[in-house]
């Protein structure tokens, strides 16, 4: 491996061959690099000045697809080691395979922190079959531009551990998804928790996700 520190927590059976079934959704990362990085930097503020690329945060992630429409959204937050917010964002991404959603909300979380300096990320994941194809030393043809991306960050920078919690854990992640597929607005950061989702972050916490 290049670079990361790489440890797997699963909790139950998992097929190592469900990757190959994989197929190409329609959703898409064209401009990606560019419109993340600036939206972070006017988002970013002054907090970032006391990270410390020697802290483990947390990063979960969830998405929401409407099963009228297919259109699908992600989101997700990064907390502290006591479950404390650091970070939000959620992103409306059109018609996409919930899988191929899964993946860019996690591509969107790392992104962000890498931009206030965290080093250290504890990936969250409720999808066994995401969790295990980003322990996947071996990048293989998807033709999914956001997986092979995320692979790639995740072998060069910084040290990354992956978790598997039950999705009902998972509270806070999918009610900024669910936002999002209402809003259905571009990538949208929040330095501080929504006052709607207070009640899920405390319910978060007393599930006992976090390090």
């Amino acid at each position: 491996m290049c670079g990361g520190l790489w440890n797997l927590f699963i909790f139950q059976h998992i097929s190592w061959t469900a990757f190959k079934v994989v197929k190409v959704s329609s959703c898409r990362g064209r401009h990606y690099d560019s419109h993340v990085g600036d939206h972070i930097n006017n988002k970013q503020g002054s907090n970032s000045r006391t990270n410390s690329e020697d802290t483990w945060v947390l990063l979960s992630t969830d998405r929401a697809v409407a099963r009228d429409s297919g259109y699908a959204a992600t989101g997700g937050v990064a907390r502290n080691r006591e479950g404390n917010w650091i970070v939000g964002f959620n992103r409306f991404l059109g018609v996409c395979s919930s899988f191929e959603a899964e993946v860019w909300g996690i591509l969107d979380g790392i992104l962000i922190l890498l931009k206030k300096r965290y080093r250290r990320i504890s990936i969250i994941a409720d999808n066994l079959e995401v969790a295990q194809i980003l322990m996947d030393t071996v990048l293989e043809d998807s033709g999914i531009s956001m997986l092979q991306k995320t692979q790639r960050i995740l072998q060069s920078e910084g040290e990354w551990r992956v978790k598997h919690i039950p999705r009902n854990h998972n509270l806070v992640t999918d009610h900024l998804a669910k936002l999002s597929l209402s809003w259905k607005s571009s990538l949208q950061v929040f330095d501080e928790a929504p006052k709607d989702i207070l009640d899920l972050l405390q319910v978060d916490k007393m599930n006992d996700c976090f390090m």
